[in-house]
């Protein structure tokens, strides 16, 4: 049942954040037709700061699907609805820190954009930008961690992608009849709504229990354990929002507010794909934090190898892709003025594929409830983040704060993560995670160069180039890690879930036929 949960999750996560990234690409092409740079710029900063904002949630939805993880698999409803209360007060409240947080900050808005401010009134869209993310949290926001908890992530995943697409579409129609911004933006601000209603209604239907008006307030003992957790899961947060969020605010109080324009159409698709990722492997968190309740520490790491295994396949074949391809695909869509220089492509990518080779760590210290021992890492991060991204933006511009985005990374997350999850889950030496990250490294290296090589000895280009580049990266990175990893024990047992999917799905499909 677990495996059939995670793959329910998986799929529907990946097609849904797979559609949602092509829609959000596609609407940054239209809208640089009917707009300006700069008004892509001035919204993908304000999404930026929005972001920073949201750490009023301080990973709260997190470290709460943790401590229902227990009462899910045994049944207790009574606690479940004990703790839905509780985090539905929680919830309340943050929307109207994250509001007071965002009209305090209104003075200092002009500081954080270096360019053209006149094209928009500035204070009005960031306000419609505010009320939005507090929204987040409002009309039963709670209810979808419910549904994450019980491995159920699927629905919320179906729901944002509906109402994305719906409120999107009728955005993009909105600015090509009026080509007004704050129209566009207003209408943005549907969209977590209706998700929270759908999220909500699904919910009273399936847990017939949460409607219940009467339930048991949590002991005092049982609330310090859970904001023990949420105060170690806040810091992982700030961490998170710091070293994904402030790369953008830097660009435009240093750089100019158009470069964020130019950034954010490589990062569309380099982000799009790691919430690709991130979603497939969100898909098995609640599964892992099940296993981790009912099965033993060994059966626990080895499913932890399996699907590092699968990190390390899927982010160097798509990094190696994004590498050879990247620039062309911006050339087709947006021109050659907004291309950027090999360099700051290979940064880019390199730091994609640094952190998504440490997936599974996350994976699993979420899962496992890790939030507490590991506290100090996020802040170091965090701290060292922002101060060699300064420090590098004025002497090299955007590629200072690629590099401290990455050299934060290396000096403590790359490491740590890894130590914290063997010491404290699996109880064993960490020198043979380390051992397999070096093998996946060496393969990434040699798989990645054999294409970029290959790509620029490729003597034509248009489509006909593209095409060979295409075939290239998909042969080259997997042949690589398929003679390398075809013979492993983690391998097998991946081939084996596979190939019993695809027989079910077969059986299924025969029955189906026979019935008709």
């Amino acid at each position: 049942m677990r495996v059939k949960k995670a793959i329910i999750n998986i799929v529907v996560g990946g097609v849904g954040t797979l559609f949602s990234g092509v829609l959000l690409f596609v609407s940054r092409i239209i809208f640089v037709q009917f707009l300006s740079d700069e008004y892509l710029g001035v919204s993908s900063l304000l999404t930026n700061i929005l972001s920073i904002l949201s750490m009023a949630e301080l990973g709260i939805g997190t470290a709460i699907g943790f401590s229902l993880y227990e009462p899910l698999a045994e049944g207790d409803t009574e606690k479940i609805k004990s703790i839905m209360h509780f985090l539905k007060r929680i919830y309340f409240l943050i929307g109207f820190v994250i509001m007071a947080v965002g009209i305090v900050l209104l003075p200092f808005l002009p500081w954080l954009v270096k360019g053209t401010t006149d094209l928009v009134d500035l204070n009005l869209v960031y306000m419609l930008y505010v009320v939005q993310s507090a929204s987040s949290y409002w009309f039963w926001a709670y209810k979808s961690i419910l549904l994450r908890a019980d491995q159920k992530l699927y629905l919320v995943n179906f729901y944002q992608v509906l109402i994305n697409f719906v409120v999107t579409i009728v955005q993009l129609v909105t600015l090509a009849m009026f080509r007004n911004f704050l129209l566009y933006s207003v209408i943005g601000l549907l969209s977590n709504v209706l998700i929270n209603i759908l999220v909500s209604i699904t919910v009273d239907k399936v847990y017939l229990f949460i409607k219940d008006s009467s339930y048991k307030r949590l002991e005092t003992d049982e609330k310090k354990h859970i904001f023990k957790d949420v105060f170690g899961m806040a810091l992982f947060k700030v961490n998170t929002t710091i070293v994904n969020s402030t790369d953008n605010i830097l660009i435009s109080a240093f750089i100019h507010i158009k470069v964020v324009a130019l950034y954010g159409n490589y990062q569309t698709i380099i982000s799009g794909i790691s919430q690709i990722a991130m979603q497939l492997f969100a898909g098995v968190t609640a599964t892992i934090g099940n296993l981790f309740v009912e099965e033993s520490e060994e059966k626990s790491e080895f499913v932890f190898r399996c699907i590092q295994l699968l990190c390390y396949w899927f982010y160097s074949f798509v990094g190696i892709g994004i590498l050879v391809l990247i620039n062309p695909v911006i050339l087709i869509f947006f021109g050659k003025e907004r291309t950027f220089s090999a360099d700051l492509v290979f940064l880019q990518v390199l730091y994609f594929i640094i952190n998504g080779f440490q997936r599974t760590s996350f994976i699993y210290r979420d899962a496992c409830g890790l939030f507490w021992k590991g506290k100090m890492r996020p802040v170091m991060t965090a701290i060292l983040n922002i101060v060699i991204s300064i420090t590098l933006v004025v002497r090299i511009g955007l590629a200072g704060v690629i590099l401290g985005t990455i050299l934060s990374w290396l000096f403590t997350t790359w490491w740590y993560d890894p130590v914290l999850i063997y010491r404290n889950v699996f109880k064993k030496p960490v020198r043979q995670y380390f051992y397999a990250y070096g093998k996946a490294v060496f393969v990434t290296l040699l798989t990645g160069t054999a294409t970029v090589w290959l790509a620029v000895a490729i003597p034509f280009g248009g489509m006909g180039g593209f095409a060979v580049r295409c075939i290239a990266v998909m042969l080259i990175p997997n042949s690589g890690y398929f003679l390398f990893y075809h013979k492993t024990e983690e391998f097998g047992y991946l081939k084996e879930i596979l190939l019993n999917g695809c027989k079910k799905v077969v059986c299924k499909c025969r029955e189906k036929t026979h019935r008709a």
